[in-house]
């Protein structure tokens, strides 16, 4: 979920933990280890994720506050999609909409269940951070986000997470969940060197200066806590697609 004011982030968080939460809070207590509630509890977790992901684009769009149709960095935005278009069809891109929002905290997000209903959400303080060739690898990343493919490995793993975790926590499901988490995190990187290859070969010979912007550009203490593959292993994903 993107960055949002104090306010629309407490009513977020609020509701959607009274939607994850309502069911245990008010089924008699002789329900709680029976069978089939909790083949329908399961189910129902299961369910949320999917509509989160198909939802999405609107929970984004509804904790947009201010929202840039003009000006330079929306025109230079406007740019870089006209020239995704015009590769599209040979590299089988699908290219989404993007909300250029007005916020003082880098991030872009891709949102969606499918590549027909998702949208991208830029900010400006990460456009800004950005020089051409950044601001062009950064975006044809985010069209690739929007793939099939890529929409599926973000939303199965948390899918069987919700669906098949214990609901009782020991030694047993904490190894489960640490197991789940490592598999994941090769999956993550696994898909995310996919995208820096494919974000390379459809920007050609200044995707290496692209990548180099992105990664100046995350340089910070969020960039540097977050889960992208190692450095060197983006810039030969990205060498070796050029070659």
């Amino acid at each position: 979920m993107i960055p949002s004011s104090a306010r629309r982030t407490l009513i977020f968080l609020l509701i959607s933990v009274l939607v994850f939460l309502w069911p245990d809070w008010v089924i008699p207590s002789s329900w709680a280890h029976d069978a089939t509630y909790l083949l329908v509890s399961n189910l129902y977790q299961g369910l949320l994720v999917i509509a989160g992901f198909w939802f999405g684009p609107a929970l984004c769009k509804a904790m947009v506050i201010d929202e840039v149709s003009a000006g330079p960095l929306h025109q230079a935005v406007d740019q870089i999609l006209d020239e995704l278009n015009t590769q599209a069809t040979a590299h089988s891109l699908t290219v989404l909409p993007v909300t250029l929002v007005d916020h003082p905290q880098p991030f872009i997000v891709t949102a969606g269940l499918l590549p027909w209903q998702s949208q991208v959400f830029l900010s400006t303080a990460q456009a800004v951070r950005l020089g051409p060739a950044g601001l062009r690898f950064l975006l044809a990343r985010a069209m690739i986000h929007g793939d099939v493919p890529q929409r599926m490995a973000s939303i199965i793993p948390l899918l069987l997470l919700a669906v098949g975790f214990p609901n009782t926590l020991n030694w047993v499901t904490s190894l489960y969940l640490t197991g789940c988490c490592l598999g994941w995190l090769a999956l993550h990187w696994y898909v995310e060197l996919r995208v820096d290859a494919k974000a390379a070969r459809v920007m050609g010979p200044q995707a290496i200066e692209g990548l180099r912007e992105v990664m100046a550009a995350s340089a910070t203490l969020a960039g540097k806590l977050s889960l992208h593959p190692p450095t060197a292993w983006r810039l030969k994903a990205c060498q070796g697609s050029l070659t």
